[in-house]
């Protein structure tokens, strides 16, 4: 594997943990400063990785990338809440999606709120 595919695969990787943080301070009930307070992430790092987030979801963003890369975004997970903070979850992704000619996935149980805001995201 050559390392521009391996950087692609890391980009990825990072996305659907931004993703999946951006879903857990919005659904915590909390303000974003306390959030990030409680869980050791500073707010520049939070709106950076939110933003990244939003990025790869739109449809400008997809048509900048050159036809010799793929899309973004690809796929990019996110899994519902664990149950307990210290348990890993091998649970399939609540939400899907996928770029060009939209696939949006959606698992049984998926955040109402998640779907409607990734519905908006793509539309």
């Amino acid at each position: 594997m050559s390392s521009t595919e391996l950087n692609k695969l890391n980009h990825r990787a990072n996305l659907a943990q931004w993703q999946q943080l951006v879903y857990d301070c919005r659904h915590s009930g909390m303000t974003v400063k306390a959030w990030c307070a409680e869980n050791g992430v500073s707010e520049k790092s939070y709106y950076y990785r939110q933003r990244k987030v939003w990025e790869a979801t739109q449809p400008e963003t997809v048509s900048r990338v050159s036809s010799s890369q793929p899309a973004l975004p690809a796929i990019i997970p996110c899994a519902a809440p664990l149950a307990s903070a210290g348990q890993e979850s091998a649970a399939a992704p609540a939400l899907i999606m996928r770029s060009e000619t939209w696939t949006v996935e959606v698992a049984a149980g998926c955040d109402p709120e998640l779907l409607r805001l990734a519905l908006r995201a793509v539309k």
